[in-house]
């Protein structure tokens, strides 16, 4: 990394797990040949997947610098390095060297003790081979190290005052807002533009206008671009979950999975963490009908990471819907509980800004007061677009027996936001 000048000048990334190894097919000192690139696909990566952490790999960072430049940004970026010796590679004990100088925490691979560098001899790692049980041992070894080695404290080299780039956590107001972007200002009068693309990893938004209003107070961060100016986010240090997610659900990828929720788009279902896959409704099987709460029989057609979508299709076996369950008295129902009610009877705020809405199992509907609404549905309400047997999904917020009155808040999902979060 001669030409790199190795100062710290970024941030680490909570869960993302720089992979120092070898690259392709290398000769092993017994005459075999290895493939290091499968070992990271599919062994070492969705090891760290199973982790709760994000795999990363030199030559799955880009930027715009030479490529040991984008190396030492990554290394820089790691939460944790796991570092393979195997057959002595130059660029592995390069990039090693450039971990330890930052004090990064690091984990450590070697098919042989032979092939730890002399001057870092006694170093603990973790020994593996191509036989299925020494592999097997290996990831099991790995995701154990990474759990434990979190946990370990952070002593790392302090980054350097940066005055045309950084992170500045900061509160900061909504002064104007339209459907692509919020303009904020903090208290020491820094202004900064609120993207779609920087509200929530698990989605784009699509109308910023359904989320905030001028004088909403946000808590996120300035980011100072080399270009002058700032952006401000609310996902500052929160890793990127989509690059895990396109190498864990490649297309053709067949899985079971809840129902989500059914709307005009199609039918959301949930694919990992806050993600939801979309099957768009004009691919639908004919005849099969889908209910909330049941399980799908899907497989991923595309993973677009760059729109934060998923679509997906669903195959026309599919497990019988999980029922609502029915309660015999209103006493039965408990908060946390999560239902599914129909529109009875909708009223805006100036004329009393609740829904009332019919449950299974209940003769008397459930209330879902404006100040328990999501922003999306109390707009709607307001706007007089809530019809009457409209679906909301809702969870109990209290139950009082002795006025048989159950009080619920809604579960929100954005139509707009295709194959994403709600």
């Amino acid at each position: 990394m001669h030409e790199v000048r190795l100062t710290r000048d970024e941030q680490p990334i909570e869960g993302n797990v720089m992979v120092v190894a070898p690259f392709g097919k290398k000769a092993l000192p017994d005459g075999t040949t290895f493939d290091f690139d499968w070992l990271y696909t599919d062994v070492i990566s969705p090891t760290v997947i199973e982790a709760g952490m994000t795999p990363v790999r030199g030559d799955s960072v880009y930027g715009p610098a030479s490529v040991l430049n984008v190396v030492w940004r990554a290394i820089q970026q790691a939460e944790l390095v796991v570092v393979d010796f195997s057959c002595r590679a130059p660029n592995v004990a390069m990039e090693y060297m450039a971990a330890k100088l930052i004090g990064k925490r690091m984990i450590y691979l070697a098919q042989s003790p032979d092939d730890i560098p002399s001057d870092v001899r006694g170093l603990r790692y973790i020994p593996y081979s191509a036989l299925y049980a020494d592999m097997s041992h290996m990831c099991g070894e790995l995701r154990l190290q990474l759990e434990a080695v979190r946990q370990e404290p952070v002593q790392e080299m302090a980054l350097i005052p940066m005055a045309t780039k950084g992170t500045v956590p900061a509160r900061a107001r909504v002064v104007s807002v339209s459907r692509e972007f919020a303009v904020v200002r903090a208290d020491d009068g820094t202004h900064g533009v609120l993207g779609q693309e920087d509200v929530d990893w698990s989605r784009i938004v699509a109308d910023m206008t359904r989320l905030y209003a001028v004088g909403d107070v946000l808590d996120g961060a300035f980011e100072l671009q080399p270009t002058g100016g700032a952006k401000y986010t609310l996902i500052a240090g929160r890793p990127n979950p989509w690059q895990a997610l396109a190498a864990s659900h490649p297309a053709g990828h067949r899985f079971t999975a809840d129902v989500h929720s059914v709307r005009d788009a199609g039918v959301f279902v949930r694919v990992t963490g806050d993600i939801n896959g979309l099957v768009p409704r004009s691919t639908l099987p004919e005849g099969v009908e889908v209910r909330p709460r049941s399980e799908a029989d899907v497989s991923v057609v595309d993973v677009d990471v760059r729109r934060r979508r998923v679509t997906l299709k669903l195959h026309e076996r599919l497990p019988a819907p999980t029922p609502i369950r029915q309660n015999a008295y209103p006493s039965v129902l408990r908060a946390g509980d999560r239902l599914e009610g129909r529109v009875h009877k909708a009223l805006p705020e100036d004329e009393g800004g609740y829904i009332l809405l019919k449950v299974e199992g209940r003769s008397r509907p459930v209330l879902l007061h404006c100040s328990a609404m999501s922003e999306e549905l109390r707009h709607d309400l307001n706007a007089g677009e809530v019809e009457r047997d409209e679906i909301i999904d809702v969870e109990v917020v209290s139950v009082d027996s002795s006025r048989d009155k159950v009080l619920v808040r809604d579960l929100p999902e954005e139509v707009e936001d295709v194959g994403t979060a709600a």
